[in-house]
């Protein structure tokens, strides 16, 4: 049997040793607690990544006003896209049958193109969008998970670590049999949560080909769309060109109206004015041939000849009159000389010309 004395050693060395297992614990504790700390600092920003989150929010709102722009800039393209198609519509009325059927096969391809540009615009993109936000939505929450598996995997790893060094530094055999077990226990927990995570990471690889796609599929549309605005555009063009056309040959037409009626005007004027010269010759001295020169002078006239008919008409209704004022002067003329003498006052009643 041990004496007194090798008991009292071996205690006194368990003493000893339990001790130092002791600070060997808490300065383990301790490290974990620094390296917990160390991973709370390393979350914490830095001013470099705060910058560039400031950089990417003056960015991100950089583009929400250029969208905006456009937005407000396609409103007033599409409101005068309007007013030309109510432009286009008054135009056909002017159009040539052939000028109609050019229209007509312009305004149906771009009738055509809007159909298809209208069908990704408020079909085919929505859609895209749509299925792009549930991918998103995903891979957020594998995301999460993948969190709280690595997470779960630190925190065993470095209880891992813990057990490890513990256990070689453990002298007393039912502790560090403990030890072992749980550290065997832990490997298992480890490898299952790897499985978790590799299932996860799994997950996340394919929605990340699942927004590859979505995004191809956006770039395609987008190549579509600029393509259909093209043809949209060369049909435009066409149809501009056609009016423009329309729009020449109208705008002769009513000058060549307008002048036709001012020449026209004028030359009422001037012959009436002609005719009350010649009248008023003709009544105080009698020249012969007025009717026939007035008919030389317009004859001679450069005017259009539905004109120079009415013009005519006018002169030969006012020659009559003039013809009959003439009679009926020399009739009051005739009557006064055959009448008996008889004295009175002098009277100057003529009889007044027609009105014109």
């Amino acid at each position: 049997m041990p004496t007194q004395a090798e008991e009292s050693q071996v205690k006194e060395f368990l003493k000893r040793a339990e001790i130092k297992t002791m600070k060997k614990d808490l300065r383990a504790l301790r490290e974990f607690d620094a390296l917990k700390e160390r991973n709370k600092i390393a979350k914490i920003k830095t001013l470099e990544e705060q910058r560039l989150e400031q950089a990417k929010k003056l960015e991100e709102k950089e583009r929400l006003e250029a969208q905006t722009e456009k937005v407000k800039r396609e409103g007033v393209l599409e409101k005068n896209a309007v007013e030309e198609r109510l432009a286009e519509k008054d135009l056909k009325e002017y159009a040539t049958e052939q000028e109609r059927q050019q229209i007509f096969q312009f305004e149906t391809q771009r009738l055509g193109f809007e159909k298809q540009a209208d069908s990704i615009d408020k079909e085919k993109n929505p859609a895209l969008k749509l299925q792009k936000n549930e991918i998103y939505v995903q891979k957020r929450n594998w995301e999460a998970k993948l969190k709280s598996v690595s997470e779960q995997e630190k925190k065993l790893e470095d209880e891992q670590n813990f057990i490890a060094q513990k256990s070689q530094q453990s002298v007393i055999g039912p502790e560090k049999k403990s030890l072992e077990q749980r550290r065997s226990d832990i490997d298992k927990e480890i490898e299952n949560i790897e499985k978790k995570r590799w299932e996860i990471e799994k997950q996340l690889e394919g929605l990340e080909n699942r927004i590859k796609e979505a995004d191809k599929s956006y770039e395609q549309l987008a190549q579509e769309r600029n393509s259909l605005r093209q043809k949209i555009l060369g049909a435009d063009k066409s149809l501009r060109e056609i009016y423009s056309v329309i729009i020449a040959r109208v705008e002769e037409k009513r000058r060549n109206e307008s002048q036709e009626q001012r020449f026209s005007k004028e030359a009422l004027a001037k012959s009436r004015l002609e005719q009350k010269e010649k009248v008023q010759r003709q009544q105080f001295g009698g020249q012969a041939g007025a009717g026939q020169g007035g008919k030389d002078f317009f004859n001679k006239m450069p005017v259009p000849v539905p004109v120079k008919e009415k013009i005519l008409k006018t002169a030969q209704s006012e020659e009559e009159q003039r013809k009959k004022f003439i009679q009926d002067v020399e009739g009051w003329a005739q009557n006064k000389n055959n009448a008996p003498t008889i004295k009175q006052h002098p009277s100057s009643e003529i009889p007044i010309p027609p009105k014109k």
